[in-house]
């Protein structure tokens, strides 16, 4: 009896898919669980509280791409890659690099070399979002989605998916040191303002999009690292607000106010984007 005989892209199709899948969801199960350990059910209470706000900018930042580019495959990685592996790397070496900033002056004091707060963890939370928004594009290539439509789609999925977990566990840690009602608070807060990390990392993924497009070898770097530098550039500058002012509640509100300000900008260069892109094709 004679065996068949299996093309050798027919196996290797199969490995490729699970070694994609174990890149994206490995560091998303692994997240969920370290935050749960530290945090306990409260994290996962709280992930719930925000899933509504997730799942409204999701359906935005899906509008954002053509309807043939809108592949839920991708939308889900790029979620994914936000809530696992950006939020791992961002915690890991964000809490190493604050490390390496703190030093001891003359008096003893303890002080930072590069500021932590505005500097080195837009940074690297940046950084992490745009290499996931980079793999996504380039998987995604293979498809024939491609674009700085597409791209800016992607990047706010990864924002989407990063800010989903950087909230709840920012609300279950204030109900931890604090009160229901103090996390309450926060909630509202995160709820109201979740869109921030979306409209942040569209930057990264349009420039990602545009530079994998863009005719001239030279000029991708160039696009590419223009994108995350405003992207990294308004991180700054909307964590910069909650030192900026001159009492804790005007630092609040100038964050807050910098973050909706932020939001409203890249909404509106968004959507004119669409638009003018749509009516060419």
């Amino acid at each position: 009896m004679h065996s068949a005989v299996v093309p050798s892209e027919t196996v290797r199709l199969p490995v490729r898919r699970s070694v994609v899948l174990a890149v994206f969801l490995l560091p998303l199960a692994l997240a969920i669980v370290l935050f749960t350990l530290e945090s306990g059910p409260v994290f996962l209470l709280c992930l719930a509280a925000v899933l509504p706000a997730a799942a409204v900018t999701m359906f935005a930042a899906r509008w954002i791409a053509p309807r043939t580019s809108r592949s839920w495959t991708s939308s889900l990685l790029a979620v994914a890659w936000g809530a696992g592996a950006a939020v791992l790397l961002a915690t890991g070496i964000g809490a190493w690099s604050a490390e390496q900033a703190m030093y001891v002056d003359d008096q003893g004091i303890l002080r930072e070399a590069i500021p932590t707060m505005w500097v080195l963890t837009p940074v690297v939370e940046e950084v992490g979002k745009g290499l996931g928004v980079l793999i996504v594009l380039l998987l995604a290539r293979r498809l024939g989605l491609r674009g700085v439509l597409f791209g800016a789609m992607v990047g706010a999925l990864v924002g989407v998916g990063f800010a989903a977990v950087e909230d709840a566990s920012a609300i279950a840690a204030d109900i931890a040191a604090n009160d229901l009602g103090s996390g309450i608070v926060t909630g509202i807060v995160r709820i109201l303002t979740f869109p921030t990390h979306a409209a942040l990392t569209i930057w990264t993924g349009a420039a990602l999009g545009l530079a994998l497009d863009a005719p001239r070898a030279w000029t991708r770097p160039l696009l590419a690292l223009a994108g995350l530098l405003v992207a990294i550039g308004a991180h700054g500058a909307i964590n910069y607000g909650n030192v900026a002012g001159a009492t804790d509640q005007a630092s609040f509100f100038t964050a807050l106010g910098t973050a909706f300000g932020w939001i409203l900008v890249s909404t509106v260069l968004a959507v004119t984007l669409r638009l003018v892109r749509t009516r060419r094709v």
